[in-house]
């Protein structure tokens, strides 16, 4: 009896001494609270910081501030539900704090929630909202149109490559890089297909090189570009801003947009943040190749 006794003590002592390791270990862990990061609207003039209701193309500015409160932030979200949740960024980043600016431009729908969300490392979150609505007083804004604008791509040596939204001006790489300020959006020939970009895209310095070029520019505007469904009759049809702000969509612009076709009419919101639509009538591929197009923007 003594002899099994001993080996039974001997067999368990494993399992005794790992239970007590994990007893003393749960007893020397002390968990706090979880502190998440915190995240507020900046509140400072010139900022819209709750919710509102705005006429249809009517501009907000809304930000943020957040700080971390332990681990640092490592993921940034700004979402807009107007009856579809649709992301406009998602970012990763790695910092103690943050701060963000969003111009904001209403558009038709009913209303629409936007939400910035933080986390930090340790996936602890917060968040805020605004809501915006669409005012009963809404009336639709006057636009100009710019008809048979042609622009060339990068080694055309008929037709500049460079538009300025403000009078529609076409300008070469030497004269563009002169009014900086103006220029609004750029045509090139990519590998395969036509691409409409603006300065601040990211492949065009490499298009456009040398003592002018974009790589030396020091103001490098940004327009963000969207396909649509629209057709050119209705494009041809628009006499103000409603086909425009219709076929908006605040969080699908992106930089350039490629396999650009004739009959496409494409959304844009410029740098001054007029929403428009551009109308392909033509165009000729091949770095030497043209671009043809007629253009409404908002006044």
């Amino acid at each position: 009896m003594h002899k099994k006794s001993y080996r039974l003590i001997i067999k368990s002592l494993p399992l005794l001494i790992a239970g007590l390791v994990l007893f003393c270990n749960s007893c020397d862990k002390k968990e706090g609270p979880v502190i998440p990061p915190h995240i507020e609207f900046i509140n400072d003039s010139g900022y819209v910081a709750g919710d509102t209701t705005l006429e249809i193309g009517e501009r907000i500015r809304a930000g943020i501030r957040a700080v971390a409160s332990g681990s640092n932030i490592t993921f940034f979200q700004i979402t807009c539900n107007n009856g579809t949740r649709l992301t406009l960024l998602d970012s990763g980043l790695n910092s103690a704090s943050l701060s963000y600016t969003l111009p904001i431009i209403k558009s038709s729908s009913q209303y629409e929630k936007w939400t910035f969300l933080v986390m930090d490392r340790d996936r602890n979150k917060d968040s805020v909202q605004l809501t915006i609505l669409k005012s009963d007083s809404s009336h639709y804004g006057t636009i100009r149109t710019f008809d048979e604008v042609r622009l060339g791509a990068q080694e055309n040596s008929l037709a500049g490559s460079f538009l300025s939204f403000a009078d529609a001006s076409v300008y070469f790489l030497d004269s563009a890089y002169a009014r900086q300020p103006l220029i609004d959006l750029i045509y090139y020939f990519g590998q395969y297909e036509c691409t409409l970009s603006s300065p601040n895209e990211s492949e065009a310095p490499a298009i456009f090189t040398g003592p002018y070029g974009i790589a030396n520019w020091t103001v490098k505007n940004e327009t963000r570009y969207d396909t649509t469904s629209v057709t050119p009759l209705q494009f041809d049809a628009a006499l103000n801003d409603s086909l425009l702000l219709a076929v908006y969509e605040p969080t699908a612009g992106k930089r350039k947009t490629k396999f650009v076709v004739p009959g496409m009419v494409i959304s844009f919101k410029s740098p001054a943040g007029k929403i428009g639509l551009i109308k392909v009538i033509s165009t000729e591929t091949g770095v030497a190749g043209s671009f043809n197009c007629s253009v409404k923007i908002q006044e």
